[in-house]
């Protein structure tokens, strides 16, 4: 009988490791505005703990987008609802940067000084990492997707995350189209 309970128990304890250790974290691209001339595009995580770990500490990420279609502009750091989650104490004192490796290369790293107890009491489960923004350049469908350089943990270990690559589709709008739709607007209010 004991040795049963005790099977049971260890069973018990290695299935719900097993599914902790499957429980994966996600990084997503999300299209968040999309214009004629620009495009603004989230970078999310999801799957860490809710007030416990495991929390983001640090991102070192390769954005990988077809410069004939986009022109990088610029990238807002945070989740525009829930602030900066890398630094909830908003001491504004990480080190984080964000610039062109190459062609259709934008490299993005962000590490947290906070220390793990206030990782994981103060980060949300899942938030905006940081908002890339660019100019619409062409006609086109192409893929956005992210390479892992790294991601870590409050205490500095490796994270792994699954990654969803996200297609977009850009269709700038001409400037003689905007000067016609205009010239043709002011002749229908002279006509009124």
């Amino acid at each position: 009988m004991h040795k049963r309970v005790s099977s049971a128990l260890i069973g018990a304890w290695l299935l719900s490791n097993s599914a902790a250790a499957g429980a994966a974290i996600g990084l997503n691209l999300v299209p968040i505005a999309h214009s004629a001339s620009a495009l603004s595009v989230a970078i999310s995580i999801s799957g860490l703990g809710a007030g416990a770990a495991p929390s983001l500490a640090a991102y070192d990420l390769d954005l990988l987008f077809d410069a004939g279609l986009l022109a990088y502009v610029g990238t807002a750091f945070g989740d525009p609802a829930l602030d900066n989650q890398l630094d909830p104490l908003d001491l504004g004192s990480n080190p984080a940067t964000a610039a062109l490796a190459g062609t259709g290369r934008l490299n993005l790293f962000e590490l947290s000084l906070d220390t793990a107890a206030e990782l994981h009491a103060l980060q949300a489960d899942s938030f905006t990492l940081a908002v890339v923004n660019f100019d619409v350049l062409a006609n086109g469908s192409s893929e956005l997707s992210l390479n892992v350089n790294a991601l870590a943990d409050a205490n500095g270990d490796p994270l792994p995350a699954n990654v969803a690559p996200t297609t977009i589709t850009t269709v700038p709008l001409p400037p003689a189209c905007a000067a016609m739709a205009a010239g043709l607007g002011l002749l229908y209010r002279r006509r009124a």
